[in-house]
């Protein structure tokens, strides 16, 4: 496998806007071919038996109950794997929804481009091992911004933060794009790749240590399966696999410069 883009001092000059190129190439093969686990998973196992501040925390109110139901939701599964979660969000409909109706405590609607240190209710239980901001910087009109005042304002809160992001280029996508369509939530205002959340965080004040690729979606017919499932079990190389470049979800995890 290659070596990082984000760590090649090659790369440094145009990660941080030093220098230009209309055609810049970024070798992805520091990402293994083996399929990663869901975005959910892979933040769990990064952030397990930590204290952790859990920006957005809430997701959409519609969403919530099926979400709780199947598992798939992320700020209660960090309640199951970490030693501390505090959860943070500007929805209260949705905050109200998960403290009467999932009895989940110490979530707080905070608006944290407007909120000083200084009024932060749960300061004292800084500094955090991680804050988690999971798909939230594509529905930010200016994410350079956000994140700034996240780490200028509010840096002392957390040591490394993890951000997740929707992938450009995953399978999914590109399958629908071919068809002349693009399939994108409603409230997204942006579409990201490995290098362009390393230039925004950058942008920010952040250094990237580590990225990752999750939820790689490969659909096959029956017998296709079951070969699949076959080989998996005896351990051979002619599995199938969708490469992890091709997953739907890019994890930066960030320290702050």
């Amino acid at each position: 496998m290659g070596k990082p883009f984000f760590s090649d001092p090659k790369h440094l000059s145009y990660i941080e806007g030093e220098e230009f190129s209309p055609a810049l190439s970024i070798d992805l093969s520091f990402l293994p071919s083996e399929p990663n686990n869901s975005r959910q998973d892979t933040i769990c196992s990064l952030v397990s038996d930590t204290k952790v501040l859990h920006i957005g925390c809430t997701d959409h109110l519609p969403v919530i109950d099926e979400k709780i139901k199947t598992g798939r939701h992320l700020h209660m599964a960090l309640l199951s794997v970490c030693k501390k979660v505090i959860g943070v969000d500007i929805d209260q409909p949705s905050i109200d929804h998960l403290t009467l109706n999932h009895k989940v405590s110490d979530l707080y609607n905070v608006n944290l481009v407007t909120t000083t240190s200084n009024k932060i209710p749960f300061s004292d239980e800084a500094p955090f091992d991680f804050a988690i901001m999971g798909e939230i910087v594509e529905h930010l009109d200016n994410p350079v911004q956000f994140l700034s005042k996240l780490r200028t304002e509010h840096g002392s809160l957390f040591n490394k933060l993890i951000v997740t992001v929707p992938n450009a280029f995953n399978y999914n996508v590109l399958k629908q794009w071919k068809r002349g369509k693009e399939t994108i939530n409603s409230d997204h205002r942006f579409w990201f790749s490995p290098y362009t959340i390393t230039r925004v965080l950058s942008a920010a004040g952040y250094k990237v240590e580590s990225i990752r690729m999750a939820d790689v979606s490969q659909k096959m017919d029956i017998f296709s399966r079951a070969l699949n499932r076959f080989y998996s079990t005896i351990g051979s190389s002619k599995r199938l696999r969708v490469p992890q470049k091709f997953g739907a979800t890019v994890i930066a995890i960030a320290s702050q410069n």
